[in-house]
């Protein structure tokens, strides 16, 4: 894959820059932690990262910042501005934010997929490898280019390889409805809740417990499945 080109542009209006359905959404604490930032040093530190579009500039990386600089009413903010494909732009979201804040088990179940994607998009003989094929190295052949974020889970979550492949099951399991429900869930989804996602073999069982955690009415996937296994359960 080619390098990005970076346009000579250091800022932009804020009103310009398009924000479409990203993998992570903004949380409501991280943008006022930037806000108080910006309070306190008079601007925004770091660069949002946008692409050229045809229509504008659209949001790659900093929409924690973004929002930040809305909700104070900034006019611009610094830039960096690339002319990058789609998938460089998807890959530099994944980058940049496995490589930033800490993620959730969520968040790393759809930054781990994505990035699988890219890879494999790229690279398709990787894709129709044996999903149990090792590299020389003894990192697995479908996760080679991830193998840094799959150490990065494993030190955050302190899970072995085997929990990292069932992140990577999940992100690609789920639609983009079900991932909006789990992110919407009034108690955060666990590692453990994944797992037990990714062993679901019936779509129907994966949907019952997304749709159940993100409205509240159960606290766990393994109380969700329980409830099917119990005769007469609501």
């Amino acid at each position: 894959m080619r390098h990005p080109n970076w346009q000579k542009i250091d800022t932009l209006p804020v009103s310009s820059i398009q924000v479409e359905e990203r993998l992570r959404t903004a949380s409501p604490t991280g943008v006022a932690s930037i806000v108080s930032s910006i309070n306190e040093v008079g601007r925004i530190l770091q660069p949002l990262l946008v692409r050229k579009v045809t229509d504008g500039y659209r949001l790659m990386d900093g929409l924690h910042r973004l929002c930040a600089a809305q909700e104070i009413g900034l006019e611009d903010v610094p830039v960096s501005v690339s002319n990058c494909t789609l998938d460089q732009a998807i890959r530099i979201e994944v980058d940049a934010n496995v490589a930033g804040a800490p993620l959730s088990a969520l968040d790393m179940a759809v930054f781990l997929a994505a990035h699988k994607a890219l890879y494999e998009k790229d690279h398709p003989e990787a894709a129709r490898g044996s999903a149990g094929g090792r590299a020389k190295n003894g990192v697995l052949t479908d996760i080679m280019s991830v193998s840094s974020f799959a150490a990065n889970a494993s030190e955050v979550f302190d899970k072995g390889e085997r929990h990292i492949r069932r992140l990577i099951s999940v992100g690609e399991k789920l639609s983009r409805e079900e991932i909006s429900q789990l992110r919407n869930a009034p108690k955060r989804v666990q590692f453990t809740d994944l797992e037990q996602i990714s062993k679901c073999g019936e779509a129907t069982d994966r949907a019952n417990i997304c749709r159940a955690l993100g409205d509240g009415t159960a606290k766990s996937a393994k109380e969700v499945l329980a409830r099917k296994k119990t005769p007469g359960t609501a």
